[in-house]
């Protein structure tokens, strides 16, 4: 059974890819009230804070954390999410290698290095993070789905696949990767456990117009004149 400061932080990351501010904010006060010190739920809050507008809230929860005590690396850390919430790639990647100068060997930081690499095109260096990433915590659910999704855009699909079921069993309500792990499972024509990924994710997103389209295209692989 995961934390519930783990299940607030999930559900404030899903409500933020439906577009769902307000409940992500909620879900994201709710985490922090169970992990005060939980630095990437702090990063959430600043990253939904600026997104609603709340620029100036967002200043003071970064001075709020730092009044909590927070070290040289996890400043940057939150420096990266609020870059990130205004779109400036270059600065959430200089963000993130300030980050591994002064912090080391952080799965954490790593994992969310890989992602921004692999946003800003660049696979092999985003490969490498996230291999880094799943050496430093081989059972880390978001290590290893920055693996898996480096991976995927790689078109490295049978590793992909493996990094993204670790992640999803070690975090099962982590729908990022239920979704991208879906998408894998129709490639390996592995239809039905496809099908319980997409209907899963759509619980959660049920307006979500890909999922939907999945899901029909995999009723109509699984139709009898189709097989």
């Amino acid at each position: 059974m995961l934390d519930p400061h783990i299940e607030y932080y999930n559900a404030a990351v899903d409500a933020i890819q439906a577009g769902r501010l307000a409940e992500a904010l909620t879900a994201a006060e709710n985490s922090l009230t169970e992990n005060p010190k939980d630095l990437e739920t702090w990063q959430l809050y600043v990253v939904v804070l600026n997104a609603l507008g709340r620029h100036d809230d967002a200043r003071k929860a970064t001075e709020k954390l730092e009044q909590i005590g927070v070290s040289e690396a996890d400043r940057y850390l939150l420096k990266a999410s609020e870059a990130a919430s205004s779109g400036d790639l270059p600065a959430v990647i200089a963000h993130y290698e300030s980050a591994l100068e002064t912090g080391g060997e952080r799965t954490e930081i790593h994992s969310g290095y890989a992602l921004a690499l692999m946003e800003s095109g660049r696979p092999a260096e985003a490969l490498a993070a996230a291999r880094t990433a799943v050496s430093l915590a081989p059972d880390d659910a978001r290590a290893n789905y920055a693996l898996g999704h480096v991976l995927r855009l790689r078109e490295e699909k049978e590793e992909a696949l493996i990094a993204l079921t670790k992640a999803v069993a070690a975090e099962p309500d982590l729908m990022l990767a239920v979704y991208e792990q879906g998408m894998l499972l129709v490639d390996k024509d592995r239809l039905e456990e496809a099908l319980k990924n997409f209907s899963r994710y759509l619980e959660i997103h049920p307006s979500d117009s890909g999922a939907r389209q999945a899901v029909e295209g995999i009723h109509f692989r699984m139709r009898p004149e189709t097989r």
